[in-house]
């Protein structure tokens, strides 16, 4: 028999450690019971924390409340971001447009001066030049540009009546103030 083996013990690869026994000294009892206590508090606490379901609901919303709204000031900042390039770049390209047509315009009053250019001509050219231009406007300003002409020639002729009546009202009140 070997030390770790005791009479009547089966298992020689394991042995159970013996239950230490209890101190002699009340101070050291009590400080042990005290520890125990302290541990049995924690534990009784982790435990009180899992089996509280709605207070982790709570947090787990708050969480993904909280990872919610990063996402959205983050995906807000990045869109205006894209939206002042779109801008700069059609703003850039417009410019660009307008100064190869400016060319072009000089270009053909030179050679206007000197000769007739007929009119399909110049149409013709314009329309290449207004194809190149369409070609290279991304399509967010383009149709921003198409819903601001088809408004401007909706309300055309409400502006006009506007305008027409202004016109009337300030027409009569100058009359009346010449009488008197």
């Amino acid at each position: 028999m070997t030390a770790e083996q005791t009479p009547g013990s089966g298992n020689t690869e394991n042995p159970v450690p013996a239950p230490t026994a209890p101190p002699d000294d009340p101070e050291q009892l009590k400080q042990e019971i005290e520890r125990t206590r302290e541990q049995l508090g924690e534990t009784v606490e982790a435990l009180v924390a899992k089996t509280d379901v709605k207070a982790r609901a709570k947090d787990r919303v708050e969480e993904i409340s909280d990872r919610l709204r990063d996402r959205t000031t983050q995906a807000k900042q990045q869109a205006t971001a894209r939206v002042g390039q779109a801008r700069e770049q059609a703003t850039a390209r417009v410019d660009q447009a307008r100064s190869q047509l400016t060319g072009k315009a000089a270009g053909a009053k030179h050679a206007a001066e000197g000769t007739v250019v007929p009119t399909d001509e110049l149409q013709a050219r314009a329309a290449a030049v207004g194809g190149k231009i369409r070609d290279i406007t991304p399509a967010p300003v383009q149709r921003a540009a198409q819903q601001a002409a088809a408004t401007a020639s909706q309300r055309r002729a409400l502006v006009a009546a506007a305008l027409a009546g202004g016109t009337v009202i300030c027409i009569l009140l100058l009359r009346r103030r010449r009488r008197r």
